[in-house]
């Protein structure tokens, strides 16, 4: 496996030098039975493997860790894996939980977060019961979640629930700080990406949302959803995700949610407003940033453009040399680009250009560039084609040589498709047969731990 890592070395290395350390599994066996003996302050370094778990800090300003934290290899972060799909409590399914007043000095960082089915709630001002954060749970509480990939997360609504949803993470009632994340193919009714309520002051910054899915209850919400207080996401790249109903990228309730130097592109949804959907009177306040479609098709805000970002690829969302998003984001120099020590006046890789600001996740001073994982060489040198109009005819798949492939074709619902498991390709052309009678689907192909996502949609 061949990746990239472009790391700056921050300040927590001495903080980790101050503080007690607890050693999960050397210490103890469970990240649980850690947090539980922990003390304000301390640090919880966990060693790489899958931890079995649904894990809560218990209301400790506490940081847990994988190895990245010395490290600063992305191998560290695919590797300590927090799975949550074995809750003991069916009914507590998160994998992570902060519902104990905890401050932004609860850390949670470094870690693969997948398997979770969110917690079981009850909403006294609805008179119900939701499910919500898959990945992540933040109630009344304001950690900090930085440098993990939070993946393949699912809020179901099940017999007694109104509903689910945030698949991702759901953030209710505090200021929690999130950077530098990758949020991907996480599912809920609504804000399959990632939930954000009553959380006015928060930071969302640098982070990649990217292939979440909301089937479609209260409205939608495919990759962020903003309920009456005003956020700003700033620096995101928010791309591909999809709503069965309306706000594919982003839906905000009854309040402006600010938008800055951010990507919102590709999204869709069944319905209408593919991109954002205003609800219940909510708006946006857009500046310096890439959105398709612009602002329901009219009007502009300062230096905002609707434009082909022109990613390198549809996995890390890297931006090519020709894209329009490199150096067009607010030019003050606060939100400047980190400058590369070895050309004066450059942006440092992933971002490009010069030091003004790159819109979207690799942009500004807040990035450290472990987003920017390296696609396996042999899928960015693969060349997929077919025609349009489509009839069945077959994906061309052109490649220079021997390999096996997976390919796996979704509607945009994320209904399984067509899975052909894996498929030999031959030096040259090759017809992969795929035959879908649909309009629109997404076809997945994997090597090696690695994917590709190509959006086939028929005229």
């Amino acid at each position: 496996m061949k990746i990239k890592l472009f790391f700056f070395a921050f300040s927590l290395g001495l903080l980790i030098v101050r503080a007690s350390e607890i050693h999960v599994p050397a210490d103890y066996p469970t990240i649980q039975e850690a947090i539980d003996a922990a003390s304000t302050g301390d640090v919880i370094i966990v060693a790489n493997g899958t931890y079995y778990e649904n894990i809560d800090f218990m209301g400790k300003d506490i940081t847990v860790t994988s190895n990245y934290a010395f490290s600063g290899d992305l191998n560290d972060i695919l590797t300590t894996i927090i799975d949550g799909s074995q809750p003991t409590d069916p009914d507590i399914g998160s994998c992570v939980s902060f519902k104990n007043g905890e401050t932004n000095d609860a850390i949670i960082q470094g870690f693969t977060i997948t398997g979770g089915s969110g917690t079981k709630t009850f909403n006294p001002s609805d008179n119900a019961y939701f499910r919500t954060g898959g990945g992540i749970l933040i109630n009344e509480s304001a950690p900090t979640i930085k440098y993990n990939i939070i993946k393949d997360n699912h809020c179901i609504a099940e017999a007694g629930v109104s509903g689910a949803g945030g698949g991702g993470i759901r953030m209710g009632f505090g200021q929690p700080v999130v950077t530098n994340n990758i949020i991907k193919n996480n599912s809920g009714g609504y804000a399959g990406g990632m939930m954000i309520a009553y959380c006015g002051g928060a930071t969302i910054k640098n982070n990649l949302i990217a292939y979440n899915l909301a089937t479609g209850s209260f409205d939608g919400g495919g990759g962020v959803y903003v309920d009456w207080e005003a956020v700003t996401l700033e620096n995101n790249t928010i791309v591909y995700n999809h709503s069965g109903n309306k706000g594919g990228g982003l839906i905000t309730t009854g309040t402006v949610t600010l938008i800055k130097n951010c990507i919102i592109y590709g999204n869709t949804s069944s319905i209408t407003f593919p991109q954002i959907y205003r609800r219940f009177g909510g708006n946006v306040n857009i500046t310096y940033s890439n959105l398709e479609g612009g602002i329901d098709g009219e009007g502009d805000e300062e230096g905002m453009i609707d434009e082909d970002p022109l990613f390198e690829n549809n996995a890390n969302f890297v931006l090519s040399s020709t894209s329009p998003c490199i150096d067009s984001g607010n030019p003050d120099s606060l939100y400047n680009d980190i400058e590369d020590p070895n050309s004066p006046g450059n942006a440092l890789f992933p971002a490009m250009g010069t030091l003004r600001n790159d819109m979207g996740v690799y942009g500004g001073q807040g990035t450290v560039g472990i987003l920017a994982i390296e696609t396996n060489a042999l899928l960015e040198r693969m060349q997929v084609a077919f025609p349009n109009p489509y009839h069945q005819e077959g994906v061309l798949i052109t490649t220079p040589n021997d390999r096996k492939i997976k390919v796996i074709a979704y509607d945009l619902t994320g209904k399984l498709l067509q899975k052909l498991g894996a498929f030999q390709l031959q030096p040259g052309a090759n017809l992969v047969p795929i035959s879908l009678k649909t309009n629109t689907f997404l076809v997945i192909y994997e090597e090696n731990g690695f994917k590709n996502v190509y959006k086939l949609i028929v005229d």
